[in-house]
Formats: C-alpha cells, sequence, structure tokens
C-alpha cells in the first residue's frame, strides 16, 4: 500500500497534513502489534521500534525514489517515528502495571 496509486478521494477534505495522523496511528499499531509478539522477550523491544522507524525511512526513500505517483515526505517519517515511539511508551506503561 505505500508504493500503490492512490486514487484521488471522491470527498475533499480541508484538514492540512491529515495524513500525518494516519501515519502515525499506522505506525503506533505495527510497532504495538510487534511489541504484543515479543512481550516475552523485553530486551526486543528496543529494537522492534528502531526497526519500525527504519522500515518508514526506507518506505519514503521508495516512495520519492521509484514511484511516479507518490513522493516521500520528512513529516510522514517524523509522524511515523513518532507513532512507533508512543507505541512504545503505552507498552512500557501497561507492562509496569501487570
Amino acid at each position: 500500500m505505500s508504493l500503490i496509486r492512490v486514487p484521488n478521494a471522491p470527498i475533499k477534505l480541508t484538514f492540512t497534513n491529515i495524513d500525518k495522523i494516519f501515519h502515525g496511528f499506522a505506525y503506533f499499531m505495527l510497532a504495538l502489534s510487534w511489541l504484543i509478539a515479543y512481550y516475552k522477550k523485553p530486551n526486543k523491544k528496543y529494537w522492534i521500534v528502531i526497526l519500525c522507524i527504519v522500515f518508514g525511512i526506507i518506505i519514503e526513500i521508495l516512495q520519492s525514489k521509484i514511484t511516479l505517483y507518490r513522493s516521500g515526505d520528512y513529516l510522514d517519517v517524523i509522524a511515523n517515528s513518532a507513532g512507533a515511539l508512543s507505541a512504545l511508551l503505552i507498552f512500557n506503561i501497561i507492562s509496569k502495571k501487570k
């Protein structure tokens, strides 16, 4: 989905950069899913978040370099990273309560 052509939305949204919320949420869910999957191996949690962030960077580079219809955006990288880091924060809070 990160590299496919996305059709124009039938409804025009007037919010600027609302896609950053979607980016953040997607990477929050991606990181949280992996953190839960590796719950029994707490030494892996920082690697999981780092790899999610690196994945986001690679996707943005690929969008700008190998497609003519998508563009890379550093704000997307920031939103992706914030989502992954937020997942780590929430995961740490929840796992310490148990």
